[in-house]
C-alpha cells in the first residue's frame, strides 16, 4: 500500500495523546517542538568555523558535547532552468555562512512529515532546498571519523532532515553525522521525453534527480567532510523506508561508486521502475502508473483550460512538440505541479510516484533483483539490512478496511482474527521482498558484500480500556528511529508513544542500537553487544537474524528468520479463510505487483493459475484504487 506516511505517523500520535489522556491544551506540553520540529536559530560559535571548498561556515555548540552546523548548502538550487536537472555544484560565497538554523524542506504537500506547520491541502517547503546538517562530537576520539550520512523516509514524497537530531548518536558512537534534504515527488522523479530529449548530458535526462541530489551530497562529504573532522574514506549511508530504498538506489548506481563503504536500509524496499511506468498514461497498451508524468501533463492542461477532459489532453500531448509540452513544465510554478499530481488522489498520501527509474545511466535497466544477485554489478558493500516486525500495523491502523474509529479518533478493529491475518501476510511481504530476499540475493557474494539482518519486536507502547496500541500498531513501521537516535521526542515525533514504565528498557535497547550501528560504521561489521552479543552474517540456515527487543521482550538475540516468497505464495494459495477468489487475487496483486517492496518478483504465469480458480479475469491494475 503506498502508504500513508502522514496519517499514520499523525494518527498513532494523536492515539497515544487519547489513550494517555493527554490533555493537548497543556501549556507544559511544546507540541512546536513535539509535532513540527526544532526549527531553532542557535548561537554562533567562533571555535565552529570550517573552510569548506565554497566558502567558510560557521556552527554552534550544541547538547551531548557536540558541534553542530545546520544549513549546509551542497548544491545550488535547483530552480529556474535546473528544475529537472542534475545538481550543479553550489555558488561560492566570501562572508563566513552562519549554518545555525534547519533548513526548509523540499516542496511537498504538507504532512505530518514535513516538519512545516500546516493543514491538509497546503504546499510547503521550497524548490531552494539542497541543503544539509552536519553533526560532529567536540572531543573526537580519532583524528578522522567515519561519516554517517543519513537518508529521511516519506515515500520520496515527504519528509525532512530536520525531523533527524544527530547529537547523541555522534557523541555516543564519535562518528560524524549527516543528514540531507533531496528533492521530492514530481520535482525529484519525473521522467517525460520533453525534458529527456532537451538534456544536454544523461544526468540531465535520467529523472533520477533525488537521487541524483543524494549522490552530490556524498561526492560534497568527499571533498568536505575532512574539516569537519570526518573521514572520506570510511562513509556509511543509511535510512529507513524511502530512505533505505534509495540506499538500495545508492548500491545500484554506478555513479554512487567508491562514495561510500557501508549501507544501513531499514524498512527499506528494493523496488525499481521502468520508464514506460514512469512515463505513460496509465490505460496504454504498455501501461503507466497512476501519477505517472503524462497523467500530470493531462491534469495541467486541463488546468490551463487547454484541455476540456483527460480524453482532450491526451490528444493534445500526441500532436504537442517537446519544447512547447516542456515549456509548459517550467512554467507551472512548483506548487501548481503538486497540487496538479494530487487531483485524483483520494488520498494524498497514498500517491505512488514513480522513483528510482531505470535509465540506464543513473541506475542500470535491469530489476536490482537481477542486479543484486552478481556483486560485479552493484556498489557491494557491508550491508545491515531489515525491517520492523510489525510494518503494516501502522498502516492498516488507519485503513477503514481493517480499522473502524468512533468520534473521528478512537481506533476499534473490525475483526481481530482478519487483522491479525492480513498483518502476517503484510509484514511477511515486507521481510521477505525487502529483507530476507535481497539477503539471499547478496550472500553469495564477495567477502566485503557482508550482509547482516535485523527485525525489531519492540512493542511496548501505553495501552489502555480506550486503544492498545500494542495489539493496533505493534511494532509497527518507523518506531525504530527513535531507538537509533535514542530521541523520543525527534525523529517521528511520537513524543506520547513511550510512557513511562517502558523508559528503562528504551534506554537498554537504544543504547544497543546505537552500539551495532556504531561498530558498523566504524568496522564494517556490528561486532558484540556491551553484554558479549555477538552479531553474526546472515546465512540461509540457523541463527541468522538479530531480534532487537527491550529486555522485558526477551532482549537482543540471534534467532533463524528466513520467510520466503515462495512459502509466502503458497500459503495465499492454501488460505481457506478468503470470501471469494477475488480477495485472493487482490492480495497476490498487492503484494508482488504493486507492492511498495518490489515488483521483481510478479510472476504473471503464477497469477493467472492462482489456486482457487486463477485470477486472469481480474486485471492487476483493477486494485490500483485500493492503493
Amino acid at each position: 500500500m503506498y502508504k500513508r506516511s502522514m496519517a499514520v505517523a499523525a494518527g498513532i500520535f494523536a492515539l497515544a495523546l487519547i489513550g494517555l489522556g493527554v490533555n493537548l491544551r497543556d501549556d507544559s506540553i511544546d507540541l512546536d517542538q513535539a509535532v513540527v520540529g526544532r526549527a531553532v536559530t542557535h548561537i554562533p560559535d567562533p571555535i565552529t568555523a570550517r573552510e569548506t571548498t565554497r566558502g567558510p561556515v560557521i556552527g554552534f555548540t550544541d547538547i551531548a558535547n557536540t558541534f553542530g552546523w545546520q544549513g549546509i548548502p551542497y548544491a545550488r538550487a535547483p530552480v529556474g532552468e535546473l528544475r529537472w536537472r542534475a545538481p550543479r555544484p553550489a555558488d561560492r560565497w566570501q562572508a563566513p555562512l552562519l549554518a545555525l538554523r534547519a533548513p526548509k524542506p523540499c516542496m511537498q504537500a504538507w504532512s505530518f512529515l514535513a516538519g512545516e506547520s500546516g493543514t491538509n491541502g497546503d504546499i510547503v517547503g521550497r524548490e531552494d532546498c539542497l541543503y544539509l546538517n552536519i553533526w560532529a562530537p567536540q572531543n573526537p576520539s580519532l583524528s578522522q571519523l567515519p561519516v554517517m550520512l543519513w537518508i529521511h523516509g516519506g515515500g520520496n514524497n515527504q519528509g525532512s532532515s530536520r525531523f533527524y537530531q544527530g547529537q547523541k548518536l555522534a557523541a555516543d558512537q564519535q562518528i560524524i553525522f549527516v543528514s540531507v534534504n533531496y528533492r521530492l515527488g514530481h520535482l525529484g522523479n519525473f521522467s517525460h521525453r520533453s525534458i529527456r530529449n532537451g538534456a544536454s548530458n544523461p544526468e540531465d535526462a535520467s529523472g533520477n534527480y533525488g537521487l541524483l541530489d543524494i549522490i552530490a551530497a556524498l561526492r560534497w562529504i568527499q571533498t568536505n567532510i575532512a574539516v569537519f573532522g570526518g573521514d572520506p574514506g570510511n562513509v556509511t549511508v543509511f535510512g529507513e523506508s524511502a530512505g533505505g530504498r534509495n540506499v538500495f538506489g545508492l548500491m545500484a548506481s554506478p555513479l554512487a561508486k567508491g562514495l561510500f563503504h557501508r549501507a544501513i536500509s531499514q524498512s527499506g524496499s528494493s523496488r525499481s521502475e521502468t520508464l514506460a511506468s514512469a512515463e505513460n498514461f496509465y490505460d496504454d497498451r504498455q501501461p503507466g502508473w497512476p501519477f505517472s508524468a503524462n497523467e500530470l501533463l493531462a491534469e495541467l492542461l486541463i488546468k490551463e483550460n487547454i484541455a476540456t477532459d483527460r480524453a482532450e489532453a491526451m490528444d493534445d500531448l500526441n500532436i504537442m512538440s517537446d519544447p512547447s509540452i516542456a515549456a509548459l513544465l517550467y512554467a507551472q510554478p512548483a506548487e501548481s505541479l503538486i497540487a496538479a499530481s494530487l487531483v485524483n488522489a483520494q488520498n494524498p498520501d497514498k500517491i505512488h510516484i514513480p522513483q528510482l527509474l531505470r535509465d540506464g545511466h543513473v541506475l542500470p535497466e535491469q530489476p536490482f533483483a537481477e542486479l543484486f544477485a552478481d556483486p560485479t554489478l552493484y556498489n557491494a558493500v557491508p550491508l545491515i539490512i531489515g525491517s520492523n516486525r510489525d510494518e503494516e500495523r501502522a498502516f492498516m491502523a488507519s485503513d477503514p478496511r481493517f480499522v473502524r474509529t468512533y468520534l473521528g479518533t478512537i481506533p476499534s478493529i473490525r475483526n481481530n482474527k482478519d487483522y491479525q491475518r492480513y498483518a502476517n501476510y503484510y509484514n511477511w511481504r515486507w521481510h521477505g521482498l525487502g529483507g530476507s530476499e535481497m539477503a539471499r540475493l547478496m550472500q553469495g557474494g564477495s567477502e566485503k558484500n557482508q550482509v547482516y539482518s535485523y527485525r525489531f519486536d519492540w512493542d511496548e507502547s501505553p495501552s489502555n480500556w480506550i486503544v492498545d496500541l500494542p495489539e493496533l500498531v505493534g511494532a509497527g513501521h518507523g518506531i525504530e528511529i527513535s531507538f537509533v537516535f535514542d530521541d523520543y521526542i525527534g525523529a517521528m515525533r511520537l513524543p506520547f508513544f513511550y510512557g513511562e514504565e517502558s523508559l528503562e528498557g528504551r534506554k537498554a535497547l537504544s543504547s544497543v542500537i546505537m552500539d551495532y550501528w556504531g561498530q558498523f560504521a566504524h568496522n564494517g561489521s556490528p561486532g558484540k553487544s556491551r553484554d558479549g552479543q555477538e552479531w553474526l552474517p546472515w546465512s540461509p540456515n540457523g541463527s541468522n537474524t538479530m531480534i532487537l527487543d527491550s529486555p522485558a521482550g526477551g532482549g537482543w538475540r540471534m534467532e533463524a528468520f528466513n520467510p520466503s516468497i515462495e512459502e509466502m505464495i503458497q500459503q495465499i494459495e492454501d488460505d481457506t479463510q478468503f470470501d471469494n477468489q477475488r480477495q485472493r487475487c487482490q492480495l497476490f496483486v498487492e503484494s508482488f505487483f504493486i507492492s511498495y517492496q518490489s515488483a521483481d518478483f510478479w510472476d504473471v504465469e503464477r497469477y493467472n493459475n492462482l489456486a482457487g480458480g486463477g485470477c486472469s479475469q481480474y486485471s492487476p491494475y483493477l486494485f490500483m484504487d485500493s492503493y
